[in-house]
């Protein structure tokens, strides 16, 4: 919009210039050529282009001298490609046909059309520099906001380890404090029961020892449930694939908490697929994806072993898992497939 305005400007200088330009009619035809070569010049921002119109221009300007009323508008688009060193000599041009009334007027207008073409060409440089500051600041602030999620993630992660850690630490006092009292009060109690010679407090004794063993059942319940809601699914797949032996590859993607009967599965799952592989295959890797879905979850252990085995899905352990996954009203698929592969799915 800059540029048309300073172009209209200089246009519009010329023809004042020159009292009487439209009393030609070649003049309109000038007119209209000098726009048309301007707005392609513009257009297409070619260096070669825009050379070709001018000096074409100037060609026609010494047969018609009146054309030079209009070549400052061309020149100020030659003078954008060019260093102000390089085109001081162009508006000058402005003034050789004599045919022109005010030669000194179209002089100044020349030179004009060069300072306004050095100063747009400026605040294009300036401009570009702009976006060039404004991408980088976009950029930094990606960064810096990337970071700010990553950091909120890690503290959510740190959080949540330290609840669970918390857990495991409630859960080993209660076993080691209560359940030992309720473990030593029911072997008194038994004493107890056994020594005594009188029947009339042998009810209350045996009521003393049922409720102790009450009580025991329930402390052995919430140890069992806090050890489970203690466990972090994703890094005790991770511990027990460490302490295989094995090469390993990992993928873990779940979000949500996990329930603990899933937690478990997968666990037990792991753990057999394992002990089988160690025990009857020649692999050296094995192969973890465990992955979240809008409706199930889905768990893969492949290992690259080279000899099928003779049964498939016979063994205890092979066993094992598949009743664990029919508990969770899950499926279970065990074959060899270019190593021995289990495939689970569980509802959610």
């Amino acid at each position: 919009m800059l540029t048309f305005s300073i172009k209209m400007l200089i246009l519009m200088l010329g023809i004042v210039s020159t009292p009487g330009i439209f009393a030609s009619d070649a003049t309109y035809v000038l007119l209209l050529l000098a726009v048309t070569l301007t707005a392609l010049c513009q257009y297409y921002q070619n260096k070669i282009l825009t050379l070709i119109a001018t000096f074409g221009y100037i060609l026609i300007a010494f047969f018609q001298p009146l054309a030079f009323v209009f070549l400052p508008v061309l020149l100020f688009d030659l003078a954008g490609f060019f260093p102000l060193s390089k085109t001081i000599f162009l508006p000058l041009l402005a003034i050789l046909p004599a045919g022109v009334e005010n030669p000194v007027f179209q002089a100044l207008i020349g030179i004009l059309t060069l300072v306004l073409a050095y100063l747009l060409q400026r605040l294009s440089e300036l401009a570009v520099v702009n976006r060039e500051i404004q991408d980088i600041n976009a950029s930094q602030r990606n960064v810096l906001l990337n970071k700010n999620q990553q950091l909120l993630e890690q503290n959510t992660d740190t959080a949540h380890l330290a609840k669970l850690q918390e857990r495991n630490r409630i859960a080993r006092d209660i076993h080691d404090t209560i359940g030992h009292s309720l473990t030593r009060a029911l072997l008194q109690t038994g004493a107890l029961s056994a020594i005594n010679q009188d029947k009339n407090l042998q009810p209350a004794i045996e009521e003393l020892k049922t409720t102790l063993t009450n009580s025991m059942n329930q402390v052995r319940n919430s140890i069992h449930d806090l050890k489970d809601d203690a466990i972090d699914l994703q890094t005790g797949l991770s511990e027990l694939l460490e302490q295989s032996g094995f090469k390993i590859e990992f993928s873990y993607d779940i979000d949500a908490e996990v329930p603990n009967a899933v937690k478990r599965c997968f666990l037990i799952v792991l753990k057999e697929s394992i002990t089988n592989t160690q025990k009857h295959s020649d692999a050296t890797k094995v192969t973890v994806t465990a992955v979240e879905h809008p409706a199930l979850y889905q768990f893969l252990v492949v290992d690259n072993g080279t000899n099928a085995p003779v049964t498939s899905g016979s063994g205890i352990g092979l066993q094992n898992i598949q009743e664990r996954v029919a508990e969770l009203g899950g499926y279970c698929r065990m074959n060899y497939q270019n190593g021995f592969r289990t495939f689970i799915t569980i509802p959610k």
